[in-house]
């Protein structure tokens, strides 16, 4: 298992994850970024938020960029019609 970092920009701010999620692969630590990052929309449809989700960005425990994920990405296929 390897251990990934799943970190939310907007406003050309980065939150940052400290903790990091052990995972089997790349491409799950995306599914796990579409989860949180879903949520993070939601909330911001919810509150009105004036500096929205940008990307979702995965890293690794060195800090190196694996993946980054577009905001425009995030929604499943069928709600992006």
């Amino acid at each position: 298992m390897a251990r990934f970092y799943i970190n939310f920009r907007n406003a050309n701010q980065l939150a940052k994850d400290d903790v990091g999620v052990d995972l089997p692969s790349l491409d799950e630590a995306r599914k796990a970024a579409l989860i949180s990052a879903r949520e993070i929309v939601a909330d911001n449809i919810k509150g009105a938020a004036t500096a929205p989700l940008e990307a979702v960005i995965i890293t690794d425990e060195g800090g190196q960029e694996l993946m980054t994920i577009p905001a425009s990405e995030v929604l499943p296929e069928q709600w992006k019609h």
